[in-house]
């Protein structure tokens, strides 16, 4: 049996709320050794994604694993998005990722794969998605490990994704700037109202 640690002091530089810190009755998960090997396997050092031909539609089960980072990611960092919306405007992003190329597909399905890898030896979504993001690993070539991919190209990607898409930015008081997403400049909605 492994166990992962959490470093709550990360946890918290990274804004998670003390609730959160408080549902993780002792700061890891226990994993099998077949568990913790597959989240350790080696896929590939590749820059891009795998299989970039490979396209095809997300299947709903897939979705609904990806979407609840969103949703974990709303609650623990105490954000004001409009969920519902942010997620039909994920499902078209996702689908064009999908079935266009460079597509993803083979990326998605092998981290919903590990998503629910994880979720069997956890709780709850929250304390599975805090494992997978946060939990710390002494591992050879970390990036090149099906985790290290997953974290790299969907978990980081879907969370900033996230931020200017559903309307995060404002939870954090913040404006947006030239070039990124936001409106136009004269919304009232938009983030460029802060004076550029």
């Amino acid at each position: 049996m492994s166990t992962l640690y959490i470093d709550r002091r990360r946890l918290l530089q990274l804004g998670l709320s003390s609730g959160v810190l408080a549902a993780l009755p002792f700061g890891c998960i226990s994993l099998t050794q077949d568990d913790s090997t597959e989240l350790l396997r080696f896929v590939s050092d590749a820059e891009g994604p795998l299989d970039p031909t490979r396209t095809g539609v997300l299947s709903a089960e897939a979705f609904d694993a990806l979407s609840s980072l969103g949703r974990y990611v709303n609650q623990v960092w105490e954000l004001e998005a409009d969920m519902p919306l942010y997620v039909d405007r994920l499902r078209a992003d996702l689908q064009f990722k999908t079935e266009e190329e460079p597509s993803y597909l083979t990326e998605y399905d092998s981290a919903v794969e590990l998503f629910k890898l994880v979720e069997g030896s956890s709780a709850d979504a929250e304390q599975t998605w805090t494992s997978l993001l946060f939990a710390d690993f002494d591992a050879e070539d970390f990036a090149a490990t099906k985790l290290g991919r997953a974290r790299h190209f969907v978990f980081h990607e879907l969370i900033a994704h996230q931020m200017p898409m559903s309307g995060a930015f404002r939870s954090f008081g913040l404006w947006n700037y030239r070039g990124h997403f936001g409106g136009s400049y004269s919304a009232p909605e938009s983030y460029r109202r802060g004076g550029i």
